[in-house]
């Protein structure tokens, strides 16, 4: 994760909580400076949150959630399960989180087809 001279350590599920916001905050189609103004919070405390740098208290996740007309569980999809930690999800870049959130979305034979063009594109 970090080493001591990058300061506090991140946790995996604060990181993890983090990329999920930010994933759902733009499935919404609102800005950080929009959620933050509806919160009364800097755009910059959500660029925190979003990254994992800042713990997300209970009662900003929960104003958080209201705001986005998500619940926490969808904050936490992954990490319900059996599974913990999560396997991984540290490793995944804020891009290829929007990827693997952009093909759930798709009807399962555009994921078919998505998949197969990735597969020619990879050389498999």
């Amino acid at each position: 994760m970090s080493n001591a001279s990058d300061g506090p350590q991140r946790h995996i599920i604060d990181i993890y909580v983090g990329r999920r916001l930010k994933s759902l905050r733009r499935q919404s189609g609102i800005s950080q400076k929009e959620l933050a103004s509806r919160l009364g919070i800097t755009f910059q405390q959500i660029q925190k949150y979003e990254k994992g740098l800042n713990r997300l208290p209970a009662s900003r996740m929960l104003a958080i959630c209201m705001s986005l007309k998500i619940t926490p569980n969808d904050l936490f999809r992954d990490l319900l399960t059996n599974e913990y930690p999560p396997k991984n999800s540290a490793a995944y870049t804020d891009q290829e989180m929007e990827l693997i959130d952009t093909i759930r979305q798709l009807d399962p034979n555009l994921k078919k087809q998505v998949s197969q063009i990735v597969g020619t594109l990879a050389g498999h």
